[in-house]
């Protein structure tokens, strides 16, 4: 029965799986540079934002800047496409002349189903729909006394 002792002597005496704990001044450390990452989350997270908010702005100017460029290029087509301008060109530049004789010739091909120019710059089409065409619902809101 001694042995029996002994074996839980033993176990008591051997030294903790644990290890040894930290000591105080690196644990304070540890936690101090913890704070110190935390504390500058939040600025890098401003930062970032920033940062992105310059981007948009910069892109919004860009963007902005190449919708002043569309207009002004529509602009240009408007005023070159001007039947006034086009005859005076012809006369001043070219030596035109208007025509003595008009002769008028038929033509028998039909007519390319595509537009050679864009749809904003042709007469608007007429875009009512009939009734056949409208769905329940926009018979009912056709009803409707709305401004």
């Amino acid at each position: 029965m001694a042995r029996g002792h002994t074996a839980i002597a033993d176990e008591r005496s051997a030294p903790s799986a644990k290890g040894r704990p930290l000591s105080m001044p690196l644990v304070l450390t540890i936690a101090l540079v913890a704070i110190g990452l935390a504390a500058l989350l939040p600025l890098l997270q401003s930062s970032q934002t920033t940062t992105t908010g310059y981007s948009i702005r910069q892109l919004e100017r860009q963007r902005n800047d190449w919708e002043a460029r569309t207009h002004e290029l529509e602009a240009e087509v408007a005023s070159l496409a001007s039947l006034d301008r086009i005859e005076k060109d012809a006369h001043d530049r070219l030596n035109m002349q208007a025509p003595e004789d008009t002769v008028y010739i038929t033509v028998d091909v039909a007519s390319p189903a595509s537009q050679p120019i864009p749809e904003r710059f042709l007469p608007p089409k007429n875009q009512e729909t009939s009734q056949a065409d409208k769905s329940w619902w926009q018979s009912l809101l056709d009803l409707l006394p709305l401004p």
